[in-house]
């Protein structure tokens, strides 16, 4: 008898179990391990400080963005006409 291949639908979830393993390694243990190398850790700490909601997706829904973003468009919107 002999053995036989595995299915192709197999080797796709072998293929997406070892990725979100790899993924999990990754998060878990080599970005944490590299914060002290790259210099990150007075980043976490200003941000920590300040109490910066770093993580948010809409930074429309920040106060201190929302209003930067107004001047930043009125800004292009009606630029300065210089020294007169």
């Amino acid at each position: 008898m002999t053995e036989q291949e595995p299915k192709p639908r197999t080797n796709g979830i072998i293929a997406l179990v070892l990725c979100m393993v790899a993924v999990a390694v990754f998060v878990l243990y080599i970005a944490p391990a590299l914060e002290a190398p790259l210099g990150l850790a007075p980043v976490a700490r200003f941000i920590d400080e300040r109490d910066i909601n770093a993580n948010m997706y809409f930074y429309t829904e920040v106060e201190q963005f929302s209003e930067a973003n107004i001047n930043m468009d009125n800004t292009m919107k009606y630029p300065p006409d210089g020294p007169q």
